[in-house]
């Protein structure tokens, strides 16, 4: 589970460091606002995953897909490939990522 945790943490600081230059590039304080407290959630359920709780991957995995279809929705209003367009590719990677190491963490266990 620890590439999940790794992965998670990279896709944190990515959330975290976009709704920062959606502030700085177009004065969005919602981007701001929302990118810190997704950013921060997705930390601590990588700090979770790090310490093998099952619960902080479901909680991420829930987390990812949320902003998946947010960053989905956002691209098919806009037609605007970045950042929406960028960034539900990146989170659609990230959600299959960790699903399937967290299914392979699952079946390790079960042996």
């Amino acid at each position: 589970m620890k590439a999940a945790a790794w992965i998670t943490l990279l896709y944190a600081i990515l959330v975290f460091f976009g709704g920062l230059m959606g502030h700085i590039k177009a004065a969005s304080t919602a981007s701001l606002v929302m990118g810190t407290i997704f950013g921060f959630l997705l930390f601590l359920t990588s700090l979770g995953m790090f310490k093998n709780k099952l619960f902080s991957a479901y909680i991420g995995i829930l987390l990812i897909l949320l902003l998946d279809g947010f960053f989905t929705y956002r691209f098919l209003y806009t037609l605007s490939f970045f950042p929406a367009g960028f960034m539900s590719l990146v989170s659609l990677g990230v959600l299959l990522a960790v699903a399937l190491l967290l299914r392979n963490h699952l079946r390790r266990e079960r042996r």
